[in-house]
């Protein structure tokens, strides 16, 4: 495989800017098959805003985002926030069953089984409002598992989660990029991979107006 091939995507002379202030300019960097990229930089430098953007869920100012293509089928990433995404009416089997991924629903044995893994399993009928935000956080961790993309985009993942859940969470990512998948996030605490994280830089621009 060439290292075309390998690319996930490509990001040229990104900037983003809030109101009239630029929270960062001119970023290059590229995500290839099996890395894991952390993105690290100050408190409102726009680390959050950087992920937001690559997966369209806010506009860029500058700049270019490339999502390379997939035996000619475009890359979809899977997006997990600080918000957990998950509908406190409703059990934690309702929040997974009618939540599709890329448009995908999935049979109940299958959402079971990812519930299981995020040790949830005595909680499937259970209403989300009633969980803790560890739990909470884990629902949101279960799509990770159901999703059939090559990258996943995770703010802040580790929040809420205990020791234990954070060690099964790098456990699970380490395997994903193992397997050829691709990771951006964004962590205030370390991150401790089978392979050490690139560490991707967000540096502020000066504050000037647009």
């Amino acid at each position: 495989m060439s290292n075309q091939d390998n690319l996930i995507i490509t990001v040229e002379s990104l900037g983003i800017r809030r109101s009239e202030r630029w929270l960062f300019r001119d970023l290059n960097f590229q995500l290839t098959h099996g890395e894991v990229i952390q993105v690290v930089g100050q408190n409102g430098a726009g680390k959050t805003s950087l992920l937001r953007s690559l997966c369209g869920l806010l506009p860029h100012a500058e700049g270019s985002i490339n999502w390379c293509e997939i035996d000619d089928n475009p890359c979809l990433p899977i997006f997990l926030g600080h918000l957990p995404a998950v509908k406190p009416e409703l059990s934690v089997l309702e929040n997974l069953l009618y939540h599709p991924l890329a448009g995908k629903f999935f049979s109940e044995d299958t959402i079971e089984k990812a519930i299981d893994e995020v040790l949830l399993s005595a909680y499937v009928d259970t209403p989300a409002r009633h969980l803790s935000a560890g739990q909470t956080r884990r629902v949101g961790l279960a799509r990770l598992l159901l999703s059939e993309t090559n990258c996943w985009v995770l703010d802040e993942p580790f929040t809420s989660l205990d020791v234990e859940g954070c060690a099964w969470l790098e456990q699970k990512i380490s395997e994903f990029a193992k397997r050829g998948g691709a990771v951006l996030l964004t962590s205030h605490q370390p991150v401790h991979l089978a392979e050490s994280p690139r560490l991707l830089e967000i540096k502020p621009t000066e504050m000037s107006e647009c």
